[in-house]
C-alpha cells in the first residue's frame, strides 16, 4: 500500500497544491529576465534557467515526497522557509508561503524513528545553498549595446569601470543599469555580475545533487511507519 494514501485529504491537497504554485514560480523565475531583462534573450538565458532550477528544487521534493517518501516534506519545508534569507529576491516570501504549508504537511504525516536519514537531510540544504551561491562567487560583468538599427553588440566591461574576478577580490560593487548612450546607440546595458556557463553547469549540478540526495536519505515509507495519529480520515475498504 502506498502510504500517501493513507494522508489526510486535506494534507494530499495542501501538498499537491503548493506543488503546483511551486513550480508556477518557478517558471515566473524563468520568464522574468527573459521578458523584462535588459540584455538579449541569449543573455539572459543561462541565468534563467538555473534561477529556475533552484527554485524548482523545494517543490520537485515536496512532489518526490508523495511516492512513499513523506520525509522528503521536511527539507521541502527547510527550503521553503530560506527563502526569508532574501537569497532569490521577489520569490522568497511567496517561496516561504509554500515552505510552511510543506513544513505543515511533514509535522501532520513524518515518519516515527528515522533519525539517521532526518540528520542526513540537512545536506539537502546545503547543497541549496550552493546551487545559489555558486551563481555569484565569481564576478563576470557585461555590458551590451543596441545600435539604432537593431544590431546588438558587446562592449568591453572594464571601459565602463567594471572589474572581474572572485567577489571577495573585486572591490566594485554589483550593479546593474542601462540607458542611452548616443544617437547611434538606441540602448546600453552594463550588470557587474552575470551567469555564464561554467557557473550555469555548476548550479544546475549542485541543485540535481541535492534532489539525488534527499531521494537517497527519504528512503521508502511503510505504511506502518507513519504517524498519522494527529490528523485521520477512514479509508475507502476494497471487496
Amino acid at each position: 500500500m502506498n502510504v500517501t494514501d493513507q494522508w489526510p485529504g486535506t494534507v494530499r491537497k495542501a501538498v499537491l497544491g503548493a506543488v503546483v504554485a511551486g513550480y508556477g514560480l518557478a517558471l515566473a523565475a524563468f520568464l522574468i529576465p527573459i521578458i523584462g531583462g535588459d540584455f538579449t534573450i541569449w543573455s539572459e538565458l543561462p541565468g534563467a534557467i538555473v534561477i529556475a532550477a533552484v527554485v524548482a528544487v523545494p517543490p520537485t521534493l515536496a512532489a518526490l515526497s508523495m511516492r512513499n517518501r513523506s520525509l522528503l516534506l521536511l527539507p521541502a519545508g527547510v527550503l521553503g522557509l530560506a527563502g526569508a534569507l532574501g537569497l532569490l529576491s521577489i520569490f522568497g516570501l511567496p517561496l516561504v508561503i509554500l515552505g510552511l504549508i510543506w513544513f505543515w504537511a511533514y509535522l501532520k504525516v513524518a515518519p516515527r524513528g528515522h533519525f539517521l536519514r532526518k540528520f542526513g537531510m540537512v545536506l539537502v540544504p546545503l547543497l541549496w545553498l550552493g546551487a545559489f551561491v555558486a551563481l555569484f562567487i565569481h564576478l563576470d560583468p557585461q555590458c551590451e549595446q543596441r545600435l539604432s538599427d537593431g544590431t546588438v553588440q558587446q562592449v568591453d566591461p572594464v571601459i565602463r569601470g567594471f572589474e572581474s574576478g572572485w567577489a571577495w577580490e573585486v572591490d566594485t560593487s554589483t550593479f546593474s543599469g542601462s540607458g542611452i548612450v548616443s544617437a547611434d546607440v538606441a540602448f546600453e546595458a552594463c550588470a557587474s555580475d552575470t551567469v555564464v556557463p561554467w557557473e550555469a553547469a555548476l548550479s544546475m549540478l549542485l541543485s540535481t545533487a541535492s534532489v539525488a540526495v534527499a531521494w537517497l536519505l527519504g528512503g521508502t515509507t511503510n505504511p506502518e511507519d507513519a504517524d498519522l495519529s494527529r490528523e485521520t480520515q477512514p479509508l475507502d475498504s476494497a471487496d
